[in-house]
């Protein structure tokens, strides 16, 4: 199943890869104020999520566009979509918009991306690509010389890395600067993680 792409009211850095993204995609979902980025790039959402006070003014002519509104005070718009996409079957999941804006909105963008990645395989894209990973072996494809960082997602994560300039051996991360701005040597980076969940992330 190709991964649905979920639009945030965040920045965009790279409009002609997320239109990439948009093409590839199986399914296109803005959560609110998503719906303004998506406007700009050009692109028709199937499905709009959220309390709608975020929407652009006016509303895009879009012919086909499901918009579900959900007022659901407990959540932010970003979860009422991740909660959509899960009922609708969506097990993957590419964000973006999840970087910048308000500092408050970010954050809360994070606490949910944690939340929600152990139940669906989330990516944030644009710019370039990070996601949570749980206990286990991942091989992280990426060209050599690529800048790759890993940051505990929660207190700690225990991790062993080959394939980087600085090899990790069951290092235990926390959320500092200590896996910041390691380099891969080769594709894919082998990653274990022993404890916990990390942030990988290729900027």
């Amino acid at each position: 199943m190709k991964p649905a792409l979920l639009f945030l009211n965040g920045p965009v850095a790279d409009a002609g890869r997320l239109k990439a993204r948009a093409a590839a995609a199986g399914f296109l979902v803005c959560a609110d104020g998503g719906a303004r980025v998506a406007a700009g790039l050009g692109l028709q959402p199937a499905v709009v999520v959220g309390d709608f006070d975020s929407l652009p003014k006016p509303l895009p002519s879009w012919k086909g566009t499901t918009f579900l509104f959900d007022d659901d005070p407990d959540l932010s718009d970003f979860e009422k979509a991740l909660r959509f996409l899960d009922g609708a079957g969506s097990s993957s999941v590419w964000v973006a918009g999840l970087w910048g804006g308000r500092p408050d909105h970010q954050l809360v963008n994070l606490a949910v991306f944690e939340k929600w990645s152990k139940k669906l395989a989330l990516a944030a894209v644009d710019p370039g690509w990070s996601a949570v990973v749980g206990p286990g072996k991942h091989a992280i494809p990426c060209p050599k010389g690529a800048v790759l960082s890993l940051v505990a997602a929660g207190a700690s994560a225990v991790v062993t890395a080959r394939g980087l300039k600085f090899p990790l051996k069951r290092l235990r991360l926390t959320r500092s600067s200590r896996g910041l701005s390691n380099q891969a040597t080769g594709s894919p980076v082998e990653l274990t993680v022993h404890s916990g969940r990390a942030w990988v992330s290729l900027p």
